[in-house]
């Protein structure tokens, strides 16, 4: 059976945005831009299966060529529209994109209006559950897991049928993340797993649905005879 098609509402209806569980917040740098053919950023673009620690800058680059706000615009829905470096249904922008490795001992949620993180104390399953999902999959080492969680009621305000828009917004912002990395130098490779149960313990969870998640890293450091390096 095929998906019932997306069309506009007659009427929108006002959604409240999620509040999410807030805690310390971290300030991101604007990075520095990188002269690189576009062209040369697409041939090297490949999935890896290594991941060394991501340093605060890398973070910072990757979330800020991705997901910052660029402009933004008052709407009927109960919440701004916005431009992104990546394209979204109706400029909705309904995925949030947080972030985890095994150091920690929480998540933390990028704020693409203020180009900070900030940590998600609880209602979340903990990284390091998160982890052990996915490592059947791919070994996530020493990398950072970054995980999509859609706000379903966005979309849902001025869509019928919003579920394939929603999927579709995922699938563009991982391919954008795929290619930031790889004009970044870093290593990404995009998962099986939608963590889909990661949010469960939220208290409006029906409204929070995982649509992805990646793990990113740096490259591992080689020695003179080319063998990986253990840092």
């Amino acid at each position: 059976m095929s998906p019932s098609e997306p069309r506009p509402k007659e009427q929108v209806q006002p959604y409240q945005p999620f509040a999410w569980p807030s805690g310390p917040t971290v300030s991101l740098v604007t990075p520095e831009d990188i002269p690189q053919s576009f062209c040369d950023v697409v041939a090297a673009r490949r999935s890896s299966r290594t991941f060394g620690p991501l340093t605060l800058t890398d973070i910072s680059s990757l979330l800020w060529y991705s997901s910052r706000v660029l402009a933004r615009q008052s709407s009927a829905l109960g919440f701004d529209l916005s431009q992104r470096p990546t394209p979204s249904a109706g400029a909705i922008h309904p995925i949030h994109v947080l972030a985890c490795s095994s150091a920690q001992d929480s998540w933390q949620r990028y704020d693409p209006h203020r180009h900070c993180l900030t940590e998600v104390p609880h209602g979340l399953l903990a990284p390091r559950d998160a982890m052990a999902g996915i490592a059947p999959a791919v070994d996530p080492q020493k990398g950072t897991l970054l995980w999509l969680a859609a706000e379903v009621g966005k979309t849902a305000s001025k869509y019928e049928n919003p579920e394939s828009l929603i999927w579709r917004d995922a699938g563009a912002l991982i391919a954008h993340l795929g290619l930031v990395a790889s004009y970044l130098g870093l290593h990404f490779c995009a998962l099986g797993a939608t963590g889909a149960t990661w949010g469960i313990k939220l208290n409006e969870a029906q409204l929070i649905c995982g649509v992805g998640a990646a793990l990113v890293g740096t490259p591992p450091c080689t020695d003179i005879s080319g063998h990986d390096v253990e840092l």
